[in-house]
């Protein structure tokens, strides 16, 4: 079943990759960030800020995409993180983008590190709709590996003109957890509610978003306070 799976992944990319305009696509990203919360998770307990860098390479117009994300901690190297994912997108007829892939998790600095215990997997599957004033978009993620469950996020976004030169993204969220990364025993249920403003601007190639998130935690599982976080944005193009 394993090679069986390997293989028809590899047809499919080559399938996508001999069909379309190829010219790559490269963006380069970097988030400052004041906390590392995740679907209602602190990822960094001891509530220091971390680095967040990525790199997006797009496969020409073929809709395919890979993305290269870390996390850096100013204070615990265990709690470093590297994770893959990639990702193949569309749109229907009717205007829905359709997003489906896969995603390598991985806490490569742990002590005595290992692949089975110290990496995990995901696949997912988003639907959106990028013409309608809210943005609307369900997204389902399910871990296969350490996380063991489901995770389904229900999205809208929305950009408005404070001024001719300034404007607000303004995004709002609620997650609900099956089972993902919850202890046995526990019931699943609506995890995190998430609110989030930012300030776009540009300065030459660079696009600069500073933005503030607030996350209610909604599962006593997850954890037991509300997080405000708050950072800078930097990507170039």
């Amino acid at each position: 079943m394993k090679k069986k799976s390997i293989f028809l992944t590899t047809l499919f990319i080559i399938f996508v990759f001999f069909n379309a305009n190829l010219i790559a696509e490269i963006n380069y990203k970097v988030d400052f960030s004041s906390r590392y919360i995740w679907r209602g998770f602190d990822l960094n307990p001891i509530k220091k800020p971390v680095i967040q860098p990525s790199i997006d390479y797009a496969f020409g117009g073929s809709g395919l995409f890979l993305n290269i994300w870390g996390s850096i901690s100013f204070e615990n190297k265990e709690t470093n993180e590297i994770d893959l994912t990639l990702t193949y997108t569309f749109k229907t007829p009717e205007n829905i983008s359709i997003s489906a892939g896969i995603i390598h998790y991985g806490m490569y600095f742990v002590e005595d590190f290992n692949i089975k215990d110290n990496t995990n997997h995901e696949i997912f599957v988003s639907a959106g709709l990028p013409n309608m004033r809210l943005n609307p978009s369900l997204s389902i993620f399910y871990d296969f590996t350490n996380g063991d469950g489901l995770y389904v996020l229900l999205k809208t976004e929305y950009s408005l003109k404070l001024s001719k030169a300034i404007g607000a993204d303004l995004s709002a969220s609620l997650g609900y957890n099956g089972g993902q990364w919850l202890a046995e025993g526990v019931d699943p249920g609506f995890s995190d509610l998430n609110f989030g403003i930012a300030i776009p601007f540009n300065i030459g190639k660079f696009n600069i978003f500073p933005f503030v998130n607030y996350t209610i935690v909604l599962l006593d599982a997850i954890g037991d306070e509300n997080h405000l976080w708050f950072g800078v944005s930097v990507s170039y193009k």
